[in-house]
């Protein structure tokens, strides 16, 4: 009885990774709570039973809101409306969860205060923000005591940023806010443009996951893919192909001022660090890592041996869940994780 009483009372502790394209959200007391697109929809459930996924997409380009954007919440009303009901699933005891979120290393502080204020209202009763390439390097395996530099560059939905890691600290950062979702929107637009033809999201990301950026052979181009979508004109369903040249002339310029960013901030690091990340490589993770030969592009432009995680797509959540499992017995845990004042998008040394 003491011991489930003891469950009732004591508080709670959540990790989120609240993303440009998912959220997940995980308890210490239930395990894995949900993991689903950062999307507030307007259309009804009764309307996506009737087999309209694909019009509806098509019409959600104006009835569904995201509350992030560039990584950072934008919309803090529909952060709460997002996140409130997994809030409700996660709470098993009496007492409001303690909650860990993740933010990219160049959202100001008005950006992490927006985060934080939506996470309360959701139902949070702290919050403690973190840089979130420390919990994807986490996520990711490497040891972030370790006193030899190692760099992460986590290519999300909504930013691609890059940190070095030094004994438990990030000791240089650099972030751009271009990532996924502009790889995405540039391959729209593309087909939009040439087909007049609107393709859902999930035909998208089938195109991106199929195209490889490695230098690629001809015939490799001239490959075609079937995909369906909407005539934008007509409003009915098509089916159409894609080659796949015209998939990486849709991404090309993306992905150039993605590898020009991770140049840059190459040429930034300090001589020390600079010398031990030739060594260590580069650990990639997120979605943009799991783009075929993205690893093996950013390793030919860079010099260094890049590799990718081994579960790129959750690393950040998998690393929060470590983060706040090793601080739940610790009480007041959220007072002692402190955001690094100096991370910029400009990239500066801690």
């Amino acid at each position: 009885m003491l011991s489930i009483l003891k469950k009732i009372v004591l508080q709670p502790n959540i990790a989120i990774d609240l993303g440009n394209a998912n959220t997940r959200i995980y308890s210490c007391e239930s395990g894995m709570i949900a993991e689903e697109r950062s999307l507030v929809q307007t259309v009804s459930q009764k309307a996506r039973s009737q087999n309209l996924d694909l019009l509806i997409d098509y019409l959600n380009t104006q009835l569904v809101f995201s509350p992030l954007r560039g990584g950072v919440v934008v919309d803090s009303r529909t952060a709460v409306a997002l996140l409130k009901p997994l809030f409700k699933r996660a709470r098993k005891t009496l007492r409001s969860p303690a909650s860990l979120a993740c933010a990219p290393t160049d959202a100001s502080e008005s950006e992490r205060r927006l985060l934080a204020e939506a996470v309360l209202q959701a139902g949070a009763s702290r919050v403690a923000i973190v840089p979130e390439p420390l919990t994807a390097a986490i996520g990711a395996g490497i040891d972030t005591s370790s006193p030899h530099s190692q760099l992460l560059i986590d290519i999300g939905d909504g930013v691609t940023d890059m940190a070095v890691i030094r004994n438990g600290r990030l000791v240089f950062t650099f972030a751009l806010r271009i990532a996924c979702s502009d790889l995405h929107k540039a391959v729209r637009s593309a087909i939009i443009s040439k087909h007049r033809v609107y393709p859902c999201s999930t035909e998208v990301e089938k195109l991106m996951y199929e195209i490889d950026v490695t230098p690629p052979i001809q015939s490799a181009l001239e490959r075609l893919t079937t995909v369906k979508g909407i005539d934008i004109v007509k409003r009915r369903e098509v089916i159409i192909e894609i080659s796949h040249e015209d998939t990486l002339g849709a991404i090309t310029p993306i992905v150039s001022r993605i590898l020009k960013m991770i140049q840059t901030a190459l040429k930034r690091l300090p001589e020390d660090v600079g010398c031990e990340v030739l060594e260590s490589g580069i650990c990639l993770t997120g979605g943009g890592s799991c783009i075929r030969g993205m690893d093996k592009l950013i390793a030919l432009k860079t010099g260094l041996e890049a590799r990718v995680a081994a579960d790129p797509l959750h690393a950040v959540i998998n690393g929060a869940i470590q983060t706040v499992e090793f601080w739940k017995e610790k009480q007041s845990w959220w007072e002692n994780l402190v955001w690094p004042v100096s991370a910029t998008n400009n990239g500066r040394q801690l």
